[in-house]
């Protein structure tokens, strides 16, 4: 019984489709990561990702290796669906190849177009311009509030500071409205007064007579502040005043991340064309792993696709070989399962057939066989009991006659009677070494010693007959029964000498040949004699039919039946007047 395993390769390609998963996602990951890292970040961080994406392809290209080690193997011990096995993997990697070849040019190209496009000169001027127009606005505005913190101006609006601070404050943003706030101390550091925005707002001013120009930056997590203090006279008191303006929210982290994009299109401009070559080598080197992904699926579904085929042509052949007790078992429920469905089937109806034939065969047979040796046994009845009759008469008709008369009647009857009965016996004798012929027992000989052998026993049987075994290979060895083969090869040759009664040449000459994936040693056995009529040629390996007048007709059926047993095969070619030649074919030891 054989079972189709399709449980096996359904979890392997469930294995490998986790895999599949799990590579994409370490691709995207990854291929991030190395993008990131060819950006001037730390590549010591993705040393894992280094040593798995060199690992998992030769992890890959080792089980691709071991498959193909092993198909080989099967390749040459002629594995049945080796060769169909080789066609169908070619072509599934000849799709993964059309398939991957396209879309490795598209993404080359779309790389090719995606760093043209990146590393367009206009992009960095863009970055350039909006990094200049960052800092020239920044400079702008310090300048502004250094000019009007030093402009006479200022005194004149400074005036009101006493008597009134909301004018002062008027008259500071109709003059200049890039200023948001205005603080004034007195010399003892406390605040006079305070209008605008309140984020601009300082605690203290600390030394008096220091604090005076551009005060230092001061960022926060809403807004950047720019400050400029001078000291000014008025009414005989010092008074420092401080102007200032609340920058755009997130304006320096804008501006740092201006300076670092155009650091890092300056850095992959510079190195652009081994940038290029460097994401064309990651993309490679990332697609790999996938196309070795799908010569191993290749694999698997070449064996889920073989392994039926190669069940049905074993079981074929166990059922040629006459096992009919083969099936075949089938989980699946497929198109498949009923074609299993329908040789099981077959061979059970084979089966049964082969018994009924088998019984009927077996009937006729013996029918056959009391047919012919009753008329065989027939035959040599009638002259023994002619014989005995011609006795009986001659010695009833004159019991006085001369004793020489009736000893010369009975002496002539006696040997009739005797003739027949040797005819009888050898007959029964022939009949039975058909029917007992044993199994042979197989050994290694070498054929041109066994050839030699039996032609040295008729060399000299008939002086117009000459036998050529010259042509025999001595380096030729069967896997035969000596005694059996030396029976086969006798046979054959007696009756080619018998096929010549006017003389003629008997040749014999072997050679090697390959039949069905096995080799054989072929033996040819010729004759020059008158042939073999057609009307006969379908008969003559057939039990008790001969042509001749002695003889019971089992020589050839018992040749016939010893190649048979020792797995060869044996046949004749023959032309009227021109002679007959017999070949056999036997297995190589």
């Amino acid at each position: 019984m054989r079972v189709f395993q399709s449980s096996t390769t359904s979890v392997g390609l469930l294995v490998l489709v986790l895999i599949f998963i799990l590579l994409i996602a370490l691709i995207v990951v990854f291929s991030q990561q190395i993008l990131i890292n060819l950006a001037g970040v730390d590549v010591q961080a993705n040393i894992l990702a280094y040593v798995v994406a060199i690992a998992f392809p030769l992890i890959l290209l080792g089980l691709i290796v071991f498959q193909i080690v092993r198909l080989i193997r099967e390749r040459t011990s002629h594995k049945p669906g080796s060769r169909l096995k080789t066609r169908l993997l070619m072509f599934f990697v000849l799709i993964a190849l059309l398939s991957s070849i396209p879309q490795a040019l598209l993404s080359v190209n779309f790389v090719n177009s995606a760093i043209n496009f990146w590393l367009e000169a206009r992009l960095g001027e863009a970055l350039r311009g909006g990094l200049s127009i960052s800092l020239e606005y920044y400079r702008d505005t310090v300048e502004n509030l250094r000019g009007f913190n030093r402009s006479p101006l200022l005194s004149s609006i400074l005036e009101d500071l006493n008597r009134n601070p909301e004018r002062l404050w008027r008259n500071v943003r109709t003059v200049n409205s890039e200023v948001q706030f205005i603080q004034v101390f007195a010399a003892d550091g406390s605040e006079v007064l305070f209008r605008g925005e309140p984020q601009g707002r300082l605690r203290s001013l600390g030394i008096f007579n220091e604090q005076t120009g551009d005060l230092p930056k001061e960022d926060r997590e809403d807004a950047s502040i720019l400050r400029n203090a001078s000291v000014f006279e008025l009414n005989g008191r010092e008074y420092a005043v401080v102007v200032g303006r609340l920058m755009p929210e997130d304006f320096d982290d804008k501006a740092r991340r201006l300076t670092e994009s155009l650091e890092i299109f300056n850095q992959l401009n510079r190195y652009k064309r081994l940038f290029r070559l460097v994401l064309i080598f990651f993309y490679f080197f990332f697609s790999f792993p996938i196309f070795l992904l799908s010569i191993l699926v290749s694999f698997l579904l070449t064996e889920e696709i073989i392994r039926p085929i190669v069940n049905l042509e074993e079981a074929t052949r166990r059922v040629a070989e006459g096992d009919f007790s083969f099936r075949i078992l089938s989980r699946s429920a497929d198109e498949l399962s009923h074609l299993v469905g329908s040789f099981n089937r077959m061979v059970s109806e084979l089966s049964h057939s082969r018994e009924k034939l088998r019984q009927s065969e077996k009937i006729s047979a013996w029918q056959e066989i009391a047919q012919r040796l009753a008329h065989e046994i027939k035959n040599p009845l009638t002259p023994i009991k002619l014989s005995a009759q011609r006795i009986l008469r001659k010695y009833s008709a004159d019991p006085e006659a001369g004793a020489g008369e009736f000893q010369n009647v009975l002496k002539a009857s006696v040997s009739s009677i005797v003739r027949e009965v040797d005819n009888l016996n050898e007959l029964l004798v022939e009949f039975r070494e058909f029917a007992r012929l044993p199994m042979p027992r197989l050994q290694s000989i070498p054929l041109g010693e066994l050839v030699e052998e039996v032609v040295a026993m008729y060399r000299n049987l008939s002086a117009s007959v000459a036998i050529d075994c010259s042509h025999v290979s001595e380096d030729s060895v069967v896997r035969a029964d000596p005694g059996q083969i030396k029976q086969v090869i006798a046979n054959l040759i007696r009756n080619a000498i018998q096929a010549m009664p006017r003389g003629g040449e008997v040749s014999i000459r072997s050679a090697v040949v390959n039949k069905e994936n096995r080799r054989f040693c072929r033996i040819w056995i010729k004759d020059s004699g008158e042939g073999i009529p057609e009307e006969i040629r379908n008969r003559v390996f057939e039990p008790y039919f001969t042509s001749k007048r002695e003889g019971a007709g089992l020589g050839l059926a018992i040749v016939e039946r010893i190649v048979f047993d020792h797995d060869g095969s044996i046949w004749f070619e023959t032309q009227e007047g021109v002679g007959t030649t017999f070949i056999i074919d036997l297995p190589l030891g």
